[in-house]
């Protein structure tokens, strides 16, 4: 994808824009955090409760700093900012006022920092983390690329993203920030 068309595609996505992209792990559908309208045409297309909560995908953890909470130690922030043998997703506490479309039901906020050139890119270009959930309806497989996102949703998203290739093709490890412990291992 070129610098042009990264720059278009995040310039849509600062005014509402709804994108099927690849990530670190697997395709997913993003948005920006901040776009309520974009957030709920997301979970209308996967058929996904809004108290379930998003994960929020960043090149760096400075663009997370607004949604997560201001009590966290530096040893906790460093964890967050470490390289992983796989992607880990962090279930942080939120800040008091991260919006309850992103963290549903719960006190926590899911935020991943990742190395995908792709979303580095967006993020960069937005100042912001990328919404993230999984690019399928609920309880159905994700799409594995972008034929597959252009069969099933185009109809559904403004962009599906071409020219990069989904990570682990599995979703990320889930850790608890607080605890250590391991939510979800695959």
């Amino acid at each position: 994808m070129s610098t042009w068309a990264i720059k278009r595609l995040s310039k849509a996505i600062m005014q509402g824009a709804v994108v099927a992209y690849p990530s670190d792990t697997i395709w997913g559908f993003g948005c920006h955090p901040l776009h309520i309208t974009a957030i709920n045409r997301i979970l209308e297309v996967k058929n996904r409760s809004a108290d379930k909560g998003l994960i929020l995908l960043s090149s760096s953890l400075e663009y997370c700093l607004p949604y997560i909470a201001k009590h966290l130690s530096d040893v906790q922030l460093d964890r967050l900012k470490q390289g992983y043998d796989r992607p880990t997703t962090w279930l942080t506490p939120a800040a008091e006022d991260c919006p309850v479309w992103l963290r549903g039901r719960y006190t926590t906020i899911a935020i991943r920092i990742t190395q995908h050139p792709l979303i580095q890119s967006i993020c960069t270009q937005i100042q912001a983390p990328l919404v993230s959930t999984s690019a399928n309806r609920q309880g159905r497989p994700p799409v594995r690329n972008a034929l597959q996102a252009q069969r099933q949703f185009s109809r559904h998203m403004d962009f599906i993203v071409h020219g990069y290739e989904a990570g682990t093709q599995q979703a990320s490890r889930i850790q608890s920030l607080l605890t250590g412990c391991t939510i979800r291992t695959h």
